[in-house]
Order: C-alpha cells, then sequence, then structure tokens
C-alpha cells in the first residue's frame, strides 16, 4: 500500500468534490433547458439581457463621443446661450482667482492645468452691440506662461475683475492667445466684432496683457 502525504490528500479529495459539483451543476442546467417552457424563457431572457447591454454600451460611447466633441468654446458659446453664464457688462472672470475656478468648475469647461483664461462681457464702442469674450492661452500649445515675464521684478501689471489695471509697472508683455467673441444674446460666435474689442485694451489681433489678477499671485490674460 502506497501512502500519500496528507498534504496531496487534501488536494486530491478537494478535485474530487469539484468534479462532483461541476457534475451535478451539469445536469441540473441540462434538466432545465429540456424542458421546452423553461428553455423558451430562458432563451428570451438570455437574448434581452444581451440587447439591454449592447444598447447601454452604445449609449456610453455616443455620451463619450458628443463630450470630445464639445470644445471648450463651444461649451462658453451654450453656456452664455443658455443662461448658465451671466455676467455684467464690465465684468470678467480670470483664471486663478476663486471666482474664475468655481464658475469654470460649475460649467465644466475643461481648462487644463497652467492655462490661462480671460471671460468678459463688454460693449461695443457705441454702446449698441453687446458681446463676451474668452481669451485663452494654452499652457499645452505654448509653455509655461511665466516664460513670457521677462520684464524682471520691475514688471508688476495687475488687473480687477472689472477689466481695470490697478498697477502698470514695467513694459507691457504680450502673449498668443486664442480668442473668440460671442453675441450676448444668442452666444453665437461673432468674429465681426474682435476688431472692436482688440483696438481696445489688448493692443492686437491674437495677443493679449500679460497680468496678475487681483486675488491671484499667478499670472493672468487681459
Amino acid at each position: 500500500m502506497i501512502y500519500l502525504p496528507s498534504g496531496h490528500r487534501e488536494k486530491g479529495q478537494d478535485l474530487i468534490e469539484y468534479a462532483l459539483l461541476l457534475a451535478l451543476l451539469v445536469a441540473v442546467g441540462v434538466l432545465i433547458y429540456s424542458q421546452s417552457g423553461l428553455k423558451d424563457s430562458l432563451q428570451t431572457i438570455f437574448r434581452n439581457s444581451g440587447s439591454l447591454m449592447e444598447t447601454a454600451a452604445q449609449g456610453s460611447s455616443n455620451g463619450e463621443n458628443n463630450q470630445e466633441q464639445h470644445t471648450i468654446p463651444e461649451i462658453v458659446g451654450q453656456a452664455i446661450a443658455n443662461g448658465t453664464l451671466t455676467l455684467n457688462r464690465g465684468q470678467y472672470l480670470f483664471s486663478g482667482t476663486d471666482a474664475g475656478n468655481q464658475a469654470a468648475g460649475n460649467l465644466g469647461i475643461p481648462f487644463a492645468p497652467g492655462d490661462a483664461w480671460t471671460i468678459g462681457r463688454q460693449a461695443s464702442s457705441d454702446g449698441t452691440t453687446d458681446y463676451y469674450v474668452l481669451m485663452h492661452y494654452s499652457a499645452d500649445q505654448r509653455g509655461d506662461l511665466s516664460s513670457y515675464a521677462t520684464g524682471g521684478s520691475s514688471w508688476n501689471w495687475t488687473v480687477n475683475d472689472r477689466g481695470f489695471y490697478t498697477t502698470r509697472k514695467g513694459s507691457q508683455i504680450q502673449v498668443p492667445v486664442d480668442y473668440y467673441i460671442y453675441d450676448a444674446s444668442t452666444g453665437a460666435q461673432n468674429n465681426g466684432l474682435r476688431q472692436t474689442y482688440f483696438t481696445g485694451n489688448s493692443g492686437s489681433e491674437g495677443k493679449a496683457t500679460l497680468v496678475h489678477p487681483s486675488g491671484s499671485s499667478g499670472y493672468g490674460i487681459r
């Protein structure tokens, strides 16, 4: 007679128990499946489950695709159109400030870390046209914004939430930005107002002034 170590006996016993349990489950499954009424019901359940899973997967995929299609300018335009973004004339939101960061979070605007941006509301020089402006400096595309601050310690331009400069120390520093102008009532982009806006504070088209927004120790744009 050959004696196996206790460990081998236990492992062999476990395998036998698993095999018997599997055989029992298979037998029960065959019995259930062979009953015509239960067979049809089970087939219907599995078909419906598969259909529901496929529909859910498609819905999730479509939702992700729709989200990817909404760019930052589109989200801002939609927020203006549906009234979730409402500013007074002459009011601005700046990146790096509590008010700006809270608004961007509430609106779901996907600004990236290191980005600088301004959203403001203005009127044309004759007061007849009301519009919003978005200026966006992308850190991913253009690098760290601080690299433009070449004025050293003598440079200090600070702006408040009304868009007015409270300090103008050192030479003006301009940085490249993407900018968009929207009709205040519809949220539609209105490129015809670009020249009206950029003959004002920002000097030249496609650039903005580097500033320190009030309440922020970092850099902003205006």
